[in-house]
């Protein structure tokens, strides 16, 4: 999404906002596409609409520069994009027990990504965000200071189930600064080869 020069931090705010409502549009339609059931049908859009609320609060409340508004904005079509393929095995990213949305101080950043595959026999594990790009996450900030975060380490263990564990080093942040996280879990068969891969996005504000 372009923006003027001219046009001000509230005003594109308010831009950012109403795009985050017009495409929540679009992946309400494909859920209702898909041949689901009432109960997962109903769980998806719920999120979706969850996602619009939370994101259009933190643009308002945190969007105090252009970068930061694109990087919510961009965090939350991420999320709605996720609701919308569903998560077919148990997977979610906790920082400090924080789930989607933290706040933590600058510094070291454990997010504790937990899947379970969804029968014996097959394995989870942490598998390449992109593989043309050769990238392992996908990290996204609004910070002015270069390099100010940076992945220190992470467990790509394969088992039924997992509890492993990205670190960031957020050290070099300052108070207000935003960044966003994407870990992608694939689940695998007994031979290793990968059945189906899910995302998942948090938002982090530095305070």
């Amino acid at each position: 999404m372009y923006h003027s020069s001219r046009e001000s931090v509230d005003e594109y705010k308010l831009t950012c906002i109403e795009f985050i409502r017009d495409i929540s549009r679009d992946y309400k339609d494909w859920v209702h596409r898909y041949d689901l059931d009432e109960g997962e049908r109903a769980w998806r859009l719920e999120m979706i609409e969850n996602v619009v609320k939370v994101t259009s609060a933190w643009i308002a409340a945190y969007g105090n520069t252009i970068r930061k508004i694109d990087l919510i904005k961009d965090d939350g079509i991420n999320k709605m994009a996720e609701f919308t393929a569903g998560y077919p095995f148990e997977f979610q990213v906790y920082v400090d027990g924080q789930l989607r949305y933290a706040e933590h101080r600058p510094g070291m950043i454990v997010m504790d990504v937990r899947a379970k595959a969804r029968e014996e026999g097959r394995r989870v594990g942490i598998t390449m965000y992109n593989r043309r790009m050769n990238e392992i996450f996908q990290l996204l900030t609004a910070t002015e200071v270069r390099d100010a975060v940076s992945i220190v380490s992470y467990d790509n263990s394969h088992m039924n189930s997992i509890s492993a564990k990205v670190v960031l080093d957020a050290g070099r942040c300052r108070e207000s600064d935003m960044l966003s996280m994407t870990v992608v879990v694939g689940e695998y068969d007994a031979d290793g080869m990968e059945l189906d891969r899910r995302g998942f996005t948090t938002l982090i504000r530095i305070v």
